[in-house]
């Protein structure tokens, strides 16, 4: 049976979090923007361990905690016993937030190292103290420390040509789809998951006549933002210009991708509801497909073996026969250090957390995507779980066409965000007309970024 509770905490870490980081100050770098500290210069003592804080919004998440928690005690007992470092894991809200990282921070309280979210990145850089990696730990670290890492992955959480953010717990949309469904309205499960969208249509028109229930869910909330991104990326339209000074999400290309998307709501394609709502639609059974984080397969896994029905799945649709681009969800660790010591300590669990280790835990425990690709065919780690589970393969495959979610610039990410979603999803479920729908929103967000 499974717990309500624990989809509505796994919804909130799988999608990205909502922000709160308005008027916020405290840095720990200089006035100039550069480090005042240096992990090279750190000195690390066994016998007197440097205690760090990891603030962590998986550690409220009932599905997510243990694994996390596992992270954290596995370093202690090893690296940071070895090294000298401690780290205290410290529970963030659910959603990603970020409110008590924010209200400690002003508090003066320890606040080293944050499971943080990718919108609010460039917000925390300005307000506060998030550091460079390059300026604390150095290019030749960090190439020796990420070797392996998916290069894709290694740009998610950088802001103007530095490292904010190295990327930890992410998923690219993956297309979720019951099998059983697809037998029931005469569709091949190994055959007809739909590749574009274009054959979404077909195939949703197929089961909705064929069985009377909702085909498809896409998000339109704060927690499917990056589901949107990447429908309109995927027919060549981005969200803001390459140097994130203006707003271009209503270019003929973003405006024809959503216009797709209406006309699969308006037909009765798409169920009308929350991401919560359609969570538990599919693991009941009654909801065919829904494109969403990865961050949700061991439990619908476990939800179809007890409601006998088959999962299977695909990736992210594209248009035009194109490969979709996929945008990621998630999170990044960001860093605030105040002494060489502390930088030195952060940096032992950075590489720890970014380990073929911890990578698979975070795959076999929660379902994100192990970002050192060469560890899904080593035995050692998570080829026996690969083979078993072929949505987690896809998703792999996905990370070459990549694009970095959008990092909203500026100290009003939650404003800029919100007013990109709250469009989409007027434009999708609304009668109102998507061009000047899309378009006014962005002329809004421009004068704002402006």
């Amino acid at each position: 049976m499974i717990d309500r509770r624990s989809l509505v905490s796994l919804a909130a870490v799988a999608g990205l979090g909502l922000i709160g980081l308005n008027g916020c100050s405290g840095t720990a770098g200089d006035a100039s923007g550069e480090a005042a500290v240096s992990a090279a210069r750190g000195t690390l003592d066994p016998k007197n361990p440097t205690k760090i804080t990891f603030y962590s919004y998986s550690l409220s998440s009932s599905s997510a905690e243990g694994t996390m928690n596992d992270i954290i005690n596995s370093f202690n007992d090893t690296v940071g016993a070895e090294k000298g470092v401690v780290v205290e894991g410290v529970a963030e809200e659910a959603t990603g937030a970020l409110t008590k990282t924010t209200s400690d921070i002003q508090a003066g309280n320890q606040v080293n190292v944050i499971q943080h979210n990718f919108i609010s990145l460039d917000t925390s850089r300005i307000n506060l103290g998030i550091q460079a990696y390059e300026d604390i730990f150095g290019t030749e670290a960090m190439d020796e420390a990420f070797k392996g890492i998916d290069e894709g992955a290694k740009q998610l959480g950088v802001i103007d040509d530095k490292t904010y953010g190295m990327a930890f717990t992410f998923s690219t949309p993956v297309l979720y789809a019951n099998a059983t469904l697809f037998r029931q309205a005469g569709l091949d499960p190994a055959a007809d998951i739909p590749t574009t969208w274009d054959d979404m249509y077909t195939v949703c028109k197929t089961i909705k006549d064929a069985t009377g229930l909702y085909p498809l869910h896409i998000g339109t909330s704060m927690t499917s933002i990056w589901v949107m991104e990447s429908i309109i990326r995927s027919n060549g339209g981005a969200i803001l210009n390459d140097d994130r000074t203006e707003a271009v999400f209503a270019s003929d290309e973003g405006v024809e991708a959503i216009e797709m998307w209406k006309r699969l709501y308006e037909e009765g394609l798409c169920a009308p509801m929350t991401d919560t709502e359609a969570m538990n639609l599919f693991t009941s059974g009654q909801l065919g497909m829904q494109l969403y984080t990865t961050a949700l397969y061991s439990l619908y896994q476990a939800a179809a073996a007890s409601a006998g029905w088959e999962l299977t799945g695909g990736g992210e649709p594209g248009f035009g026969g194109e490969p979709a681009v996929p945008t990621n969800s998630g999170s990044c660790l960001a860093v605030r250090a105040s002494t060489d010591t502390e930088a030195a300590a952060c940096w032992e669990f950075i590489k720890y957390a970014t380990s073929a280790e911890s990578y698979t835990k975070i795959t076999e425990g929660i379902g994100y995507l192990p970002l050192r690709a060469d560890i899904v065919d080593d035995p050692t780690y998570l080829k026996a779980f690969a083979d078993e589970n072929p949505l987690i393969r896809t998703n792999l495959a996905q990370l070459k066409n990549i694009k970095p979610s959008t990092i909203w610039p500026g100290d009003s990410a939650t404003e800029l965000s919100q007013i990109f979603v709250d469009a989409i999803a007027q434009a999708v479920t609304t009668d109102a007309d998507v061009r000047e729908t899309l378009e006014a929103a962005q002329e809004q967000i421009n004068g704002m970024i402006g």
